[in-house]
């Protein structure tokens, strides 16, 4: 290195250490001097360091977006029992795990009122849910509390379960697990499926047209 060049590279550090210590003593940018080096928090920069386009949202892909979604209970007339659509309020239209903790509730006072019943056990718990595009399938997985009821009425539990979830799009069928145990879903009329489960396995109680 040349003498020349030598000063000319001592310049441009001494330059670039004035700009360090005037940004340091906050006399051009407002940001207090400290003995330490620390992180600046955002709230805490001036204005026109901050970035001037900032996005117009936060809300993340594929965040949860609150909506009214169909669930299905049961309404008996005489002999016949048929499904029932129920709107009910749940965090994400998206997510079946909201849709059958909203069935899972029950029919309110006033529902029940109407008819509405849900063959369902009150004490049983969603554990899980499972989707597997390629299938179109979600595997459902309830605590043992379902089996507090048996035969025909089991049959209407899971023929709410199916029609609930199957409301969500992209889900055509179903199979279920018991305490994490693979279990046959029965259909309409009591008999225990080797696969998955569809809506058409329960097509003798479709909602009443």
């Amino acid at each position: 290195m040349t003498l020349r060049s030598e000063r000319r590279h001592w310049r441009k550090a001494a330059a670039s250490l004035v700009a360090l210590c005037t940004i340091a003593s906050g006399a051009g940018c407002g940001i207090a001097a400290d003995r330490e080096p620390k992180v600046i928090q955002a709230a805490d920069l001036p204005a026109d360091l901050l970035d001037p386009n900032p996005p117009s949202t936060t809300t993340l892909p594929g965040s949860a977006t609150p909506a009214s979604v169909t669930v299905y209970f049961l309404t008996r007339q005489g002999e016949l029992t048929h499904l029932t659509p129920v709107q009910r309020d749940v965090a994400s239209s998206s997510r079946a795990a909201d849709r059958i903790r909203a069935l899972l509730t029950g029919p309110s006072a006033d529902e029940q009122q109407l008819g509405l019943i849900s063959t369902i056990p009150t004490d049983t718990v969603l554990l899980d849910t499972t989707y597997v595009p390629a299938d179109g399938e979600l595997i459902v997985n309830l605590s043992g509390a379902l089996f507090d009821v048996q035969g025909k009425e089991l049959a209407n539990a899971f023929a709410q379960l199916v029609w609930t979830v199957t409301e969500v799009p992209g889900v055509r069928q179903v199979r279920f697990k018991v305490d994490g145990q693979a279990y046959r879903a029965p259909n309409a009329e009591g008999i225990e499926q080797e696969g998955a489960v569809t809506r058409g396995d329960y097509n003798s109680l479709a909602p009443a047209r």
